[in-house]
Order: C-alpha cells, then sequence, then structure tokens
C-alpha cells in the first residue's frame, strides 16, 4: 500500500511504501513502479484517494502506452496490406 506524504517545511511530497519513501520523479524507477501499480490496481493500492497529480500521471503514462501499441498494431497490420 501506498500513501503520499507532504512536507510543508521543503514544499516537497514523496510517497511512503511499508519499507521505503519515494521521491515523485520521473527517472525513479520505483515511481514508475508506483504507476504502473495505480494503472493496474487503482485506487486499492493506495491509502486513501490516488492524489490527483499521481492519477494524472499515470494516466499520461497509460496513455502513451496505449498509443505505442496501437502505432506496433498499425505497421503490423500495414505489413499484410
Amino acid at each position: 500500500m501506498y500513501s503520499l506524504i507532504e512536507d510543508s517545511m521543503f514544499n516537497t511530497k514523496i510517497i511512503k511504501t511499508e519499507n521505503a519513501f519515494i521521491p515523485l520523479d520521473l527517472a525513479n524507477s520505483d515511481y514508475q513502479r508506483v504507476l504502473d501499480d495505480i494503472i493496474e490496481q487503482g485506487a486499492d493500492c493506495f491509502t486513501g484517494d490516488i492524489p490527483a497529480d499521481l492519477q494524472a500521471a499515470a494516466d499520461a503514462k497509460e496513455f502513451a502506452q496505449q498509443v505505442e501499441a496501437y502505432k506496433t498494431a498499425k505497421a503490423r497490420v500495414a505489413q499484410y496490406q
């Protein structure tokens, strides 16, 4: 389960897991795993509601994945036409 911790002193947000703290950084592989979990499991992987900025990032990642899958499928069909 994930939860979001907001640090008002440093004006940062961090995702907390059972044994780790994950920064909100697109280059971080753990952050990408959190987005994947949000895509696959939805609100079940988060304590409380999923913050809007995390949901938006997960939606953007899922859309990008769908676009790539569409391009691949379209190229595969074009081979046989």
